[in-house]
């Protein structure tokens, strides 16, 4: 199975049906076309150690979609604002863009020969309301331009948890979300927060009061165990 083909695609759309993702050809060619420009620059730009075709769309393709739902279920609205921190190869930014064309993306990376390619695809794929920065997070969280001005802060594999949370709370509204993809040490990573827990589910991060919940799911075919680390800001903040 390569990517592009009829079987890479039907396969991916299986992947979606199992997790009720809504899904339509416009997506699968785009998604593929995407996965094909990544493992072409990966031959001379280190962005991702998923090169076979069916990990690439579980690992990397569904992976991303997955935050999606809950997205769609907390937020309403037709002016989404999303910043994804430590992009990389464009994960979770780009596939969630394609996913949800409505939602404004940010994607920072400091590695600019990544950017160059976040920048490549923008264009490749024809994506409007979606760019790509070269910035370290830490330069960015006292600028007025995006301080307080997102609605969704996500990354994948980024940072620690608690350093990743330190990082995120700057940047989004006071209703706003913060989601970090992680694995199956998940809840480890959050008992090592005990010192900054305040309450059930609740957490003292720089001054500011989040309540936190997880989300755990499977991915189907590697049985590889994941878990969204959902945080808000406390209404008591």
């Amino acid at each position: 199975m390569h990517i592009q083909s009829k079987q890479w695609k039907k396969s991916l759309s299986a992947l979606c049906i199992s997790f009720d993702l809504p899904f339509c050809q416009t997506l699968l060619d785009c998604l593929a076309l995407y996965a094909t420009e990544l493992l072409a620059w990966n031959e001379k730009t280190n962005l991702t150690s998923i090169t076979e075709a069916s990990e690439v769309a579980e690992k990397h393709m569904l992976d991303s979609l997955i935050p999606g739902k809950y997205i769609q279920s907390e937020l309403s609205g037709s002016e989404i604002s999303l910043l994804d921190i430590g992009s990389g190869g464009g994960f979770p930014g780009i596939p969630l863009k394609i996913f949800l064309p409505h939602l404004h993306v940010t994607m920072i990376d400091s590695v600019r020969k990544k950017v160059n390619f976040l920048k490549y695809v923008i264009r490749t794929l024809n994506l409007n309301g979606i760019d790509a920065i070269h910035t370290r997070v830490e330069d960015l969280a006292g600028q007025k331009d995006f301080a307080g001005q997102f609605d969704v802060v996500i990354s994948r594999a980024f940072t620690s948890l608690e350093r990743f949370l330190a990082l995120a709370i700057p940047f989004i509204k006071p209703d706003g979300m913060i989601i970090a993809m992680k694995g199956k040490d998940a809840q480890t990573e959050l008992d090592k927060m005990i010192s900054q827990k305040i309450g059930p589910e609740r957490y003292q991060i720089n001054n500011h009061q989040i309540a936190v919940h997880m989300e755990y799911y499977t991915l189907p075919t590697s049985g590889s165990a994941r878990a969204l680390v959902i945080a808000k800001k406390s209404s008591t903040d």
